[in-house]
């Protein structure tokens, strides 16, 4: 149905349209150079395709306004698509065949194929020779600058030949150069780059030249291909003059001390400057060593010399000689080669100096607790002239041998004159608690030091090769000498100990007493020295003690105080002090345990304590609980559960802390909370619940654990779980018990429940039409406050308001009270009317006005888009075009086209054509027409 209304709509435009649907037209342009596009008496090169085609087609005339606009299926790149213009000067190549350059106009009304198809054939063009220069025949002259005097090297192309030839118009780049000549100088023509070379030949002519002929040729496919296109250029090669390859020197300055640089030497010579040509001129230098242009004669010794004199801690030091060669035509350019010699000051011998010894004790008073290596170096003097290496750049400190590094910072960077972090060097070693023993670090100088950063480059070149090879020889040798670092051990002594105290009783001072033991040490060092160069002396008295000793007997307490002093050979000495304290001893209850509920009254722990307690005691407890006196009272109500520890005073010292014989009881309070059932409660409950759990009837404030039980004996409870399908409307009693500790009463609270039962709802069976889109919330019933409506009878969720309805389903429907209680449920039927029939209105209108009123503005689709999701709405002109295509995510059509190439236009008043279709795959499209009003 569709087709047929689209047919009979748009036949009246059809006819004109597919009349343009024609077989391809072919035209020839054999000579492009004289298309003046515009007919102004200039030449341009311009086409219009639109009157090329009306001039061969013989067929109705074509336009942009009509069919459409070209389009270059090769994409040339030479055609204006919005007029048609075709810039045949823009084409790069001669035609070769019928279809290389095609235009096309494509148009729907000719399906897949194009409405408009030309051909161009394009005769060829060779180019325009550039003028002559100079009346010499020569169209171009260039500088043969990649001839290079090496042999054996790849040589570079020296031209383009296009480059021999006009510009615009452009020749046709499918054509072939060909060389018109014999010369040995020519090297190769591929495609149309030229590679020649030009030999140096010393003195006269001044010019290297040579002039080599081409011709270019393209060749053209019938009707154009005869005469050929053929263009010849001359094309003019200068040499460009060489002033050869420098070969730097590097140059150590004791090569010069050794005597290998005092016999002049010759710039000349290949291994300073290789091929050059013999024409050119020395510039003069700073050191007056280039005495005229033609001198190149220099002595490194002189030179040399004259540096020091400045400065003899010159660093490093370059020097440069110039050797020119003037052009010799104006083609080319003059060439200069500088020679450079870099001189570096060699790195000066040093050692550790031998003035002091580096020795120190092992943590020794007098020891330093660091020192910086760089201090132990002695550096070179020469003349008065102090050679130091004192910078972190290109210098390193290196551990060699040792108990260990000492912390010392090397340079780990990879790069010796890059430092890393927290290297210097000053080389600072940190003696705090460092182990004896002989410690061996490395100072090192690289060659850098002198000349950084250095970024001379040496190649050598050869006659026989291209490529140079780098030269790394010449650069000075680097320096280091080592420190050696010695800590002497000491006899160890221990650490000082004070502040110990013992009761008489202690084993750990049973008489008589190794004064060794009570000696503490750091964990580190060796055991506490024992030998003959160990003394103790009793500083009560100043004497010298034997160890061990006899203690005296104390009478309430007394302090002992010696001193422990360690000799060497080499005199480190260590010592350590011990001070202790002696008590006498002095006595007190039996512990107990009681278990207490929070509700149980306050009592005396004193009186629950065994056995005969002292009363001068005090208590300590939980979160520190304290006492003054032996009494104690405990409210289970606010006291902490825990130990309680009641301490009997006996000997203390003058701050009051206990030191012997202190007895004490511990009373463990074991308290346990009384349960808690809650509050008694009244809740209603829905019949239609079927079953409920009492615990979440319970109060914020009961404990879990407890029991229900059935005061009005209903039958219905089974644990916690309440059957109320088994209970009429009535109000029911349930106690909740629950028991704590022994120590604790019983607490109950009593749930009461009042069931509540629904009237059923008031349902008949409904009917709608199947454009309105009816869904659950359409449905009708009665007798309740709310209702919700199941798919089943036996459903646990409600359907959902927006679901659709389904014609000939059946749903259920219960009522709802204020309480949210539902009744049992009562069945409906539903019938959905079709779309046609006649006690349904229509949906769709036979008009619409978009005048912006508020009314009628849109084609409106009532509930059609709920119950066909799928729906596509077409709407069409009076032509048979389309100029609306909806669905559900599309806005109803307002008059306003959302179609390529119309979209956002506005239609124009008038009759238009819907197709309804549902894609329901069981319903028929529907159509029909409506008027659009403004």
């Amino acid at each position: 149905m569709k087709r047929i209304l689209f047919f009979v709509l748009i036949t009246s435009s059809l006819t004109k349209i597919q009349a343009q649907c024609n077989p391809p037209q072919t035209i020839t342009i054999c000579d492009m150079t004289i298309i003046d596009g515009d007919s102004n008496g200039t030449p341009d090169g311009i086409i219009n395709l639109y009157d090329e085609y009306n001039a061969v087609s013989g067929g109705p005339p074509i336009s942009l306004a009509i069919t459409g606009t070209w389009f270059d299926p090769n994409f040339s790149f030479a055609l204006d698509e919005t007029t048609g213009d075709l810039y045949l000067w823009d084409l790069s190549n001669a035609s070769r065949t019928t279809t290389d350059y095609q235009f096309i106009i494509n148009n729907a009304s000719c399906g897949s194929g194009p409405a408009v198809t030309l051909n161009l054939i394009l005769g060829p063009f060779s180019g325009d020779a550039l003028p002559i220069i100079n009346a010499d025949d020569v169209n171009i002259e260039i500088c043969d600058a990649g001839s290079t005097p090496i042999n054996g090297c790849i040589l570079m192309p020296d031209i383009d030949l296009f480059q021999a030839l006009e510009s615009v118009p452009s020749p046709h780049l499918n054509g072939t150069w060909v060389y018109n000549g014999s010369s040995p100088n020519f090297v190769s023509l591929v495609g149309s780059n030229l590679t020649v070379t030009i030999p140096y030949q010393q003195g006269p002519p001044l010019v290297d030249e040579e002039t080599f002929e081409f011709t270019y040729t393209v060749i053209g496919m019938p009707p154009c291909n005869m005469p050929l296109a053929q263009t010849t250029v001359n094309v003019s090669i200068v040499r460009q003059v060489f002033s050869g390859f420098a070969q730097n020197k590097r140059i150590c300055e004791t090569d010069i001390l050794n005597g290998n640089y005092d016999a002049d030497i010759d710039l000349t010579d290949d291994q300073f400057l290789l091929l050059e040509d013999i024409e050119g001129v020395w510039s003069t230098d700073l050191f007056g060593e280039i005495t005229s242009p033609v001198d190149s004669e220099i002595n490194i010794r002189n030179i040399y010399q004259q540096i020091v004199a400045g400065n003899p801690k010159f660093g490093c030091r370059e020097v440069d000689f110039t050797y020119s060669v003037d052009q010799r035509s104006g083609v080319c350019g003059d060439a200069s080669s500088t020679i450079s010699f870099k001189i570096y000051e060699y790195i000066r011998p040093f050692n550790q100096q031998t003035t002091t010894p580096f020795e120190f004790c092992e943590d020794a008073v007098s020891m330093p607790a660091s020192v910086n290596l760089y201090d132990q170096l002695e550096f070179t003097t020469e003349n008065g002239v102090l050679f130091d290496y004192n910078r972190s750049s290109c210098t390193d400190w290196n551990f060699i041998s040792g108990p260990s590094d000492l912390g010392l910072v090397s340079n780990t960077s990879g790069d010796p004159c890059t430092p890393s972090l927290g290297y210097s060097s000053l080389g600072t070693v940190n003696l705090l608690n460092a182990d004896p023993g002989i410690y061996v670090f490395e100072y090192v100088v690289h060659p850098e030091y002198n000349c950084y950063p250095d970024l001379f480059e040496v190649l050598n070149y050869n006659p026989n090769i291209c490529a140079p090879s780098i030269d790394l020889s010449g650069f000075c040798n680097e320096e280091r000498a080592q420190v050696t670092l010695t800590i002497h051990p000491k006899n160890y002594a221990g650490e000082d100990t004070s502040g110990l105290q013992f009761c008489e009783t202690d084993p750990t001072i049973a008489n008589p007493l190794d004064l060794f033991t009570l000696l503490t040490t750091n964990g580190i060092d060796d055991p506490i020295y024992q030998g003959s160069f160990g003394t103790w002396v009793d500083l009560s008295t100043g004497s010298i003690v034997a160890n061990p000793v006899t203690l005296p007997n104390v009478n309430g307490q007394q302090t002992f105080n010696y001193l422990y002093s360690t000799t060497t050979l080499n005199n480190c000495v260590d010592r350590a002090s011990l001070s202790f304290t002696v008590y006498e001893e002095y006595q007190s209850g039996i512990s107990n345990t009681i278990d207490v509920c929070n509700t149980n009254a306050a009592f005396n722990l004193f009186d629950r304590l065994g056995g005969s307690p002292n009363t001068t005691g005090t208590w300590s407890g939980p979160n520190g609980f304290t006492t003054t006196d032996h009494n104690a009272m405990f409210d289970p109500m606010s006291s902490d559960a825990g130990d309680y520890t009641y301490t009997v005073p006996d000997n203390v010292d003058g701050t009051g802390v206990l030191m012997c014989s202190g007895n004490s009881a511990t009373m463990t309070v074991v308290l346990h909370q009384s349960p808690s059932a809650g509050s008694d409660g009244l809740y209603s409950v829905c019949r239609s619940d079927s079953q409920i759990d009492l615990v979440n009837y319970l109060s914020a404030t009961a404990d879990s654990g407890g029991t229900f039980v059935d005061l009005d004996t209903t039958n219905a409870l089974s644990g916690s779980l309440l059957d109320v399908s088994r209970l009429t409307a009535e109000t029911y009693r349930f106690q909740y018990e629950i028991q704590g500790h022994a120590s604790c009463s019983l607490s109950t609270a009593i749930i009461s429940i009042m069931v509540v039962e629904v009237a059923v709802p008031t349902a008949i069976n409904q009917t709608f039409c199947a454009n309105q889109g009816a869904t659950v919330s359409d449905l009708q019933a009665s007798n309740g406050i709310d209702f919700n409506w199941y798919d089943t009878a036996t459903s646990t969720n409600p359907l959902p308001l927006g679901t659709v309805l389904i014609d000939g389903e059946d749903y259920y429907v219960s009522a709802l009270d204020s309480d949210n209680c539902e009744s049992e449920r009562v069945q409906i039927t539903v019938a959905i009317l079709p779309l046609n029939h006649a006690d349904c209105e229509p949906c769709f209108k036979d008009g619409i006005s978009v005048n912006g009123d508020g009314e009628n503005d849109d084609f409106d689709l009532c509930g059609l888009p709920t119950v066909f999701p799928n729906f596509e709405l077409n709407i069409y002109n009076r032509f048979g075009s389309i100029v609306y295509k909806g669905n559900k995510n599309t806005p109803l059509f307002k008059g306003i086209s959302n179609v390529a190439l119309t979209i956002g236009e506005e239609l124009p008043s008038g009759v238009y054509f819907y197709v309804f279709d549902p894609k329901d795959g069981v319903t028929d499209p529907m159509q029909g027409n409506f008027y659009l009003s403004r």
